[in-house]
């Protein structure tokens, strides 16, 4: 064993840097980058499960809503006196049937403001009755269909169905249940789910994605006939599957996720939400990040490489003109050259030596000995370490309350209160919404007209208001710079007059900003206050008080100091605000 080591050691300095590469760092960065290169594809592999997971959880939420949306509008229909008591009346004669239809128009009003709804259908076994908009009579077919007498039976719990439509023959996804009001059958509910809203959700999902009933398939995307094949080996997998709440998991064929939809008061019904993806498709995209990350890896042994033989070429070609200069030297040759290229340790060593073949040359001419004192030389290798900084790469609630609100103001026929509700929605949802930086001027005038509008609800024809957006292209904004002073107009002027009140609101392009004017004939300010305002406008004084204020000091630390406000107010006449910004144009693309 010793003599093969002996054989195999390295003896040239060549030979030794080569070794020394190879041992401290071929190897260690071929087993780093192999642990590396797993781990990527392992993490690959997890975060598209994750994000299977989390879409399928995105979408099973997205159908749980819709669906809760259907259950809310059949609890309505339920408890509903007057769609009883109608279907209870025997009618004389069609007209009638008509003037009592024209008194009842909440399935229209359901229809009209719920696009989740594809039809409602109330089958009621009264004679008197004629087909109307979801009143239907019970034909034999209907009262004989194993839905029918299912709702029946079930009294008045909801059961979920996918059944042809009796009127158009298409298939839906339906609500059904029977309605009842003191003991006594009204009528059997169906609500039918738009199949463009529920393939809507599931065409967003981004991968391939099943919707079952009761263990059954009634939705899919794509089509069930383009990915027969996913949906027959998630057949098998679910027929060896107890499924609580969730299931994930990777198969050798196919990357899934199955969640149970958890729909209120559907005692009689099973839902299920199926994301899955090709396994096939997810290993190919981790082991293409591989053969990435392996490229990257030849690629810097390459560079390295190359940078080693380059420096070892030209440190071995010195150091054999060194060691022949000194055998020259050593046999008493003193023809050497007087320079070696180079400015490290070698190029000093090289120095001394031809010092010293001086001082022995001149010892041999003068017949003396010189003692010649060897040196020890270090050679110090540092190694750099980088370091590689890596940055880290919704309110429902008052939404569906204000939602409530509009709709039993509808039931209840005050359409003043469901407009303001309405608006007022709308009004809240833009302003959460708005969290970016600048915005459309348009967008943000669109914004100041509905609170206009709910101020004019709200004072009649005491207020009147009009908005001339006189710019040729739209610009950038900060928001809520036009609101804050608008709403000082209504605050501070126009409630407190007795006459008709006028708001102008006017946007002019001159040069190159833009002039907002706001003007009101409201009370005014006085003379006082006004040089007061005018004052903490333009900085002389300070104030603690938010408002326009605020307004100023936000467009002057955006924009500079030569934009901003000035007012102007007559006692008894009115207010004019002026506000001056830059034109900043929207490019094509920007958000």
């Amino acid at each position: 064993m010793g003599t093969w080591l002996k054989k195999f050691r390295p003896k040239t300095i060549k030979q030794k840097l080569f070794l020394i590469y190879i041992g401290i760092l071929f190897v260690p960065i071929l087993l780093v980058g192999y642990y590396l290169s797993v781990e990527i594809r392992a993490n690959q592999i997890r975060t598209k499960t994750e994000e299977i997971e989390q879409d399928t959880i995105r979408t099973a939420n997205e159908l749980t809503g819709t669906l809760e949306s259907i259950i809310r509008v059949s609890d309505w229909v339920y408890q509903d006196e007057r769609l009883a008591e109608l279907v209870r009346t025997t009618f004389e004669n069609p007209y009638e049937v008509f003037e009592a239809y024209q008194n009842y128009q909440q399935f229209a009003d359901y229809l009209k403001y719920y696009q989740e709804i594809q039809h409602i259908r109330l089958y009621v076994d009264n004679p008197s009755l004629m087909s109307s908009v979801g009143l239907y009579p019970v034909t034999d077919e209907v009262s004989e269909s194993v839905w029918y007498q299912d709702a029946i039976e079930k009294r008045g719990h909801i059961v979920w169905r996918y059944i042809e439509d009796s009127v158009t023959g298409i298939r839906y996804l339906n609500l059904t249940r029977s309605l009842f009001q003191n003991g006594q059958l009204t009528g059997v509910l169906n609500i039918a789910v738009s199949n463009d809203k529920i393939e809507e959700i599931l065409r967003n999902s981004g991968n391939t994605f099943f919707l079952t009933l009761d263990d059954e398939l009634v939705f899919s995307h794509p089509h069930v006939e383009n990915i027969q094949s996913e949906y027959e080996q998630y057949r098998l997998l679910l027929n060896n599957q107890e499924i609580d709440e969730s299931i994930k998991g990777t198969t050798k064929n196919i990357t899934f996720t199955i969640q149970q939809l958890t729909i209120p008061k559907s005692l009689y019904s099973d839902f299920k939400a199926v994301g899955t993806v090709p396994t096939s498709s997810i290993v190919a995209e981790a082991n293409r990040v591989l053969i990435i990350a392996y490229l990257a890896i030849g690629f810097v042994f390459m560079i390295t490489l190359l940078m080693l033989a380059a420096f070892i070429r030209t440190f071995n070609n010195r150091v054999i003109q060194l060691q022949d200069s000194m055998t020259k030297v050593a046999h008493g040759d003193f023809d050497i050259p007087k320079e070696i290229s180079g400015e490290d340790e070698i190029t000093e060593v090289y120095e001394q030596l031809y010092v010293t073949m001086e001082s022995l040359q001149l010892l041999l001419l003068e017949r003396y000995q010189y003692e010649i004192d060897q040196k020890n030389w270090e050679l110090d290798r540092k190694e750099a370490e980088f370091k590689l900084l890596s940055s880290q790469i919704n309110p429902h609630f008052l939404y569906n309350t204000l939602e409530m609100i509009r709709m039993k103001a509808l039931r209840n026929h005050d359409k003043e209160v469901a407009d303001i509700v309405k608006i007022l929605s709308k009004l809240m949802r833009k302003a959460l919404e708005r969290q970016r930086e600048e915005l459309p001027l348009s967008e943000d005038l669109a914004f100041i007209e509905m609170y206009l509008q709910i101020q004019k609800l709200r004072f009649g024809d005491r207020i009147n208001y009009v908005i001339h957006q006189n710019t040729a292209t739209d610009y950038f904004i900060l928001p809520l710079l036009i609101q804050p002073v608008v709403e000082n107009a209504f605050v501070h002027g126009l409630e407190k007059i007795a006459g008709c009140g006028n708001l102008e609101i006017e946007v002019n392009e001159i040069a190159d900003f833009l002039e907002i004017i706001i003007r009101d004939n409201g009370v005014g300010i006085h003379p006082e206050k006004l040089k007061e305002l005018q004052k903490v406008l333009k900085g002389d004084t300070e104030s603690h008080r938010i408002g326009i204020n605020n307004v100023q000091q936000r467009i002057k630390h955006f924009y500079g100091n030569e934009y901003g406000l000035t007012i102007d107010s007559m006692e008894g006449e009115g207010t004019i605000v002026q506000m001056r910004i830059p034109q900043r144009i929207i490019t094509k693309g920007a958000s």
